[in-house]
């Protein structure tokens, strides 16, 4: 059974909201990374091959070159790509927006606090 790209972000959307809070931007990470290989590698044929991100179809973790400081708030990173930017801080939250902003998922880090709260 095929699944979309749709069908995928949902799943991989529910997975990692159903995950304890990170404690940390590389715990954050880790989750997003583990959890988003896990969804592609399960629901969908495509071997992970990040230099083939452009035209495979796969869906895969943010990388550490799309790294970007996010201004007037230094204890959150930006990570760019291509239809999407996460934003990490260093408590471990996680906020994935569209590229015309809005929230496509939020969740807070293990001390409660969302991404923009310092």
């Amino acid at each position: 059974m095929a699944f979309s790209k749709g069908d995928r972000l949902r799943e991989f959307f529910r997975r990692l909201a159903a995950t304890e809070p990170a404690e940390s931007e590389r715990h954050a990470m880790e989750l997003i990374a583990v959890i988003l290989n896990a969804v592609e590698d399960e629901m969908t044929d495509v071997p992970a091959d990040p230099t083939k991100w452009m035209t495979d179809g796969r869906m895969y973790p943010p990388q550490p070159d799309s790294r970007r400081d996010v201004p007037q708030f230094p204890w959150v990173t930006r990570y760019r790509s291509r239809g999407h930017n996460t934003f990490i801080a260093q408590n471990g939250a996680i906020e994935i927006r569209d590229l015309d902003g809005s929230v496509l998922f939020r969740k807070a880090g293990r001390d409660g606090r969302n991404v923009w709260e310092h």
